[in-house]
């Protein structure tokens, strides 16, 4: 294998020779390739000493790249190879951090997982274009194809839907924003508005695409439901004119006496239907990835007991639950999507009530073991694994250690090994109640996001906590060359046991930037 670590390179491959010597590139370095690459400029010289083959005997996201005194070669059968075998080059010869020597290796590599996400939350806190491009661009350096878009909650919707204008007219809109986390009964009495029109959204899908990422939109329903109910109340059960809402939860709502902030869509309105299929409608023809996250979790289902509509519902079905009424819905939405070539994916709360149909994909993400959710995948359901212990990434570091991100095997979600192939991989989880800026969110996914990478692409006997450490440590250059903010060691690791339960007390009782603002003193010290 060589000496890894020196190699500065994270995912780490599954197969690498090294040899000694380097091959320096230029700026008149010529590169030929047989795959049409538009990110790279490319010579029609089939004589370079840059070469790029392809070869259909490679699977869809493998590659094998060369580096010798005679130059590179790169071999896959499409752009997704050459183009993760062009990053390793990248990483390798230390481009960002204006170096140009690539070390004399030989790699065979492919990805562990075809599922390799990152998700980031846009309801609470909007981050713009050039935000989400930037995050985009480090997903694409680190090999990661999954961008998970959660675009609609209880306090925004960021998605135009023109059949619909008071989505965004009304729903993007709220008054305040609580801040200090969640036993912080603040507010930041200044409007909090934004959203993406449909053209920004084609923008976006377009330049993930040209770095091999598909975006997964999420439409929250039922529940999460709030702003569009401040902008259509009579999608309800109850018709209530109200707010979009500005606490997250936490104590606000008990101090204000306000029980039922967390209100579902009814489900006996036909004109509630209705609107979730068209939304969904639009919303399929903004992202062409074959997948759709419907959310589906943490349902209030209170209203439903009382709704005079919900309740006829359930007797003209034979429904003894409401529950059913969610898996009616979920089967509906299930059906609508399919019929639109598309796989549904939901949280691992819809699989609570029997009769899910087997094609939809499970996203697991609950902190306390969920039986049904394993019984799911070990008996054929689709699963994406994004348990909260190791992916939640809007968990302090002293929740969320970086080993426990690095560490995770499927095995700690209840899957047998017999039946990992129901896996379609793993997604990290971004969060943004307490995430307000663009540089607190570089905080909280760097460098938990390189340790997901790893897990994602790299195969579970090749990977090592403490080596991949070490590697990090050589590649921390990358991190001022790219402008990242990201978490120092004595962050990220979260060694000290003592102060841990110290954090975790003050990020859930009034300082969720504590972390942040220490990383920021160390900054200040030059360990950045």
């Amino acid at each position: 294998m060589g000496c890894m670590f020196m190699l500065n390179l994270i995912p780490k491959p599954q197969s690498v020779k090294t040899k000694n010597g380097f091959y320096s590139l230029s700026k008149n370095t010529k590169v030929y390739t047989e795959i049409e690459l538009p990110l790279l400029k490319a010579e029609k010289d089939e004589n370079a000493d840059f070469r790029i083959i392809k070869d259909s005997n490679f699977e869809k996201e493998a590659y094998y790249l060369n580096v010798d005194e005679n130059g590179i070669l790169i071999k896959a059968s499409g752009k997704e190879g050459a183009y993760y075998a062009l990053q390793s080059i990248r990483m390798l010869g230390r481009f960002d951090e204006g170096k140009n020597k690539v070390p004399f290796v030989e790699i065979s590599d492919k990805p562990h997982f075809e599922w390799r996400g990152l998700m980031i939350d846009e309801s609470r806190h909007m981050f713009g274009k050039d935000a989400i491009k930037k995050m985009l661009d480090n997903m694409f350096r680190l090999k990661l194809n999954i961008f998970h878009w959660h675009l609609t909650d209880d306090q925004g919707w960021r998605i135009e839907i023109k059949k619909y204008p008071l989505l965004t007219e009304v729903g993007s809109k709220r008054a305040y924003t609580n801040v200090g986390g969640w036993g912080s009964t603040k507010k930041d009495m200044r409007e909090y508005a934004g959203y993406y029109t449909q053209e920004d959204i084609k923008e976006i899908v377009e330049y993930a695409k040209e770095r091999c990422i598909s975006i997964v939109p999420e439409i929250d329903v039922p529940a999460h439901f709030a702003a569009a109910l401040a902008a259509y109340p009579e999608l309800a059960c109850r018709n209530l004119k109200r707010e979009v809402l500005g606490y997250f939860g936490g104590l606000i709502p008990k101090k204000e006496g306000v029980t039922d902030w967390n209100r579902p869509a009814c489900m006996g309105k036909e004109a509630s239907i209705q609107f979730i299929m068209d939304v969904y409608e639009e919303v399929c023809d903004l992202f062409p990835f074959e997948y759709f996250h419907v959310g589906g979790d943490e349902c209030d289902m209170s209203e439903w007991k009382k709704c005079p509509d919900c309740q006829r519902v359930m007797k003209e079905n034979g429904f003894k639950t409401e529950s059913e009424l969610q898996l009616m819905l979920t089967n509906k939405l299930n059906d609508f999507l399919v019929s639109k070539g598309k796989h549904m994916i939901g949280w691992n709360e819809i699989l609570q009530k029997e009769g899910v149909n087997k094609s939809v994909v499970a996203q697991y993400w609950t902190p306390q073991r969920d039986k049904k959710a394993e019984e799911y995948v070990n008996s054929g359901g689709k699963m994406i694994l994004s348990k909260h212990g190791a992916f939640y990434f809007d968990m302090p570091y002293a929740k969320v250690p970086l080993k426990n991100t690095y560490t995770f095997n499927p095995s700690k979600c209840g899957v047998k090994k017999e039946n990992e192939k129901n896996v379609l991989g793993v997604e990290g989880e971004l969060w943004t109640e307490w995430i307000r800026s663009a540089d607190k969110l570089e905080f909280m996914a760097f460098p938990r996001t390189e340790a997901l990478a790893e897990v994602a692409w790299t195969d579970e006997d090749k990977r090592d906590y403490d080596e991949f450490v070490e590697r990090l440590n050589h590649y921390k250059g990358i991190y001022k060359a790219l402008d990242l903010n990201y978490a120092v060691d004595r962050v990220a690791m979260s060694k000290n046991l003592f102060k841990r339960p110290n954090i975790l007390a003050k990020f859930h009782n009034g300082n969720p930037d504590l972390e942040f603002n220490s990383n920021e003193e160390f900054y200040l010290k030059g360990e950045r």
